[in-house]
Formats: C-alpha cells, sequence, structure tokens
C-alpha cells in the first residue's frame, strides 16, 4: 500500500512513496513502485486529483505530477550540491529533511496552492487537440522566486539579480512565477513596482 499520503481539508494534495538506504532500498525503487504498483486508474493517482507525487529516501527527492504508469516521468527535487545534482550533507538531520521542514511547513504549501501548483490548458494549433499539464515548482524554482521575492521586498526596487537555470530546468516558469508575484510586494504599505516589463525572445512566454 501508499506508504504516506498528505490531505489538506480533506482533499489529497500528494503521496509519497518513502525508502531508506538502511533497507538497500532507494529513491529510484520509490520511483520504480510508482511505475509498477501504482495504477493511473485508481482515484488517487488520477491525473488532476493530487498536484504531486513524491518519491523520497534519505539522500534524494524525486517528484512527478502525472502517473502513467511505465511512462511516469519524475524529475528531481533536491537542493543541488557543489554545482551538481544530490543534496548537501545535514547535520541535523538526514539529507531530504527541507522536504517536510520547509517545502510542506504551512505557510510555504500554502503559498505554492496560491501561486505556483496549477494545471495548464495547451492548444495544437494545427490539431486542435487541447493537452493539459499539472504543474507543480521545483525545488530550485520555490528557491529562486522565494529569495528574489524576499529580497525586493526588504531593500525595493533598483536591485540586480542573476538567475542562471541550465537547460530544459523550467526558466519560463520561473520568470513568469517572478514576474505574476512582484507586482503584487508591497513595503510600508506602498506597492514597490507600479510596472513589471518582461524582455524575453522566448515564444512561450509570450503566449
Amino acid at each position: 500500500s501508499l506508504d504516506l499520503a498528505l490531505f489538506i481539508n480533506g482533499l489529497p494534495f500528494a503521496t509519497f512513496e518513502l525508502k531508506n538506504r538502511i533497507t538497500k532500498q532507494t529513491v529510484e525503487d520509490a520511483v520504480q513502485q510508482y511505475k509498477r504498483d501504482r495504477s493511473p486508474r485508481e482515484l488517487l493517482f488520477q491525473f488532476g486529483r493530487c498536484a504531486v507525487h513524491f518519491a523520497v529516501d534519505d539522500q534524494e527527492v524525486r517528484m512527478c505530477t502525472h502517473l502513467q504508469g511505465k511512462a511516469s516521468w519524475f524529475l528531481p527535487f533536491n537542493k543541488g550540491w557543489k554545482d551538481g545534482a544530490g543534496n548537501p550533507p545535514n547535520k541535523l538531520g538526514i539529507k531530504t529533511d527541507y522536504l517536510w521542514k520547509e517545502v510542506l511547513a504551512r505557510e510555504s504549501l500554502t503559498d505554492i496552492i496560491e501561486n505556483y501548483a496549477q494545471i495548464v490548458t495547451k492548444k495544437n494549433e494545427k490539431t486542435g487537440k487541447k493537452k493539459h499539464t499539472q504543474i507543480f515548482p521545483r525545488y530550485h524554482q520555490l528557491a529562486v522566486v522565494r529569495k528574489i521575492l524576499a529580497d525586493a521586498a526588504a531593500q525595493g526596487a533598483g536591485q540586480c539579480y542573476l538567475v542562471q537555470h541550465s537547460a530544459g530546468s523550467g526558466k519560463s516558469n520561473s520568470i513568469a512565477w517572478v514576474a505574476h508575484q512582484l507586482i503584487n510586494l508591497e513595503k510600508d504599505g506602498e506597492r514597490i513596482f507600479d510596472t513589471i516589463i518582461v524582455v524575453t525572445d522566448r515564444t512561450v512566454l509570450d503566449k
């Protein structure tokens, strides 16, 4: 059976398969369990029923927003370590405890629900068919958006920031999330920014 599920006011939000290396099971075993044992036809695992599904061990976290059996696509949900994959050492616990101490904390989770998690509908211009995609922020996206918002709220307008994302790591969503949330920032009861302008050559952002 499923290891863990997170409900908010009785509504399912996330599921978890939990492993640990003491028992010689890793996050990859959790991923395979989702692909092999969790039927997408089961109500809890149907598209749009939960916002995200987490595969977790004591070293790494991976996430999937759309379970499709063997075709399920899991992305890393790690902090990164020394400009690479994985998570940094944690003197106070296991490497992945940021998931529940930080990301799933009450204020963080309500922020994700309000400003990040969503189902996007894309229409194929040639065929007219519509495709639904569930969006959930990856850890590095949450981190960069929140760092910019926090600094802008503290320092005010006029600061410069450089954000670096690797190829295919969600630059477009990070830009959109920053832009949409900057406009609502306030300091001493006044809005910090009157207008947000995005200069881009990315057609996906134009859309």
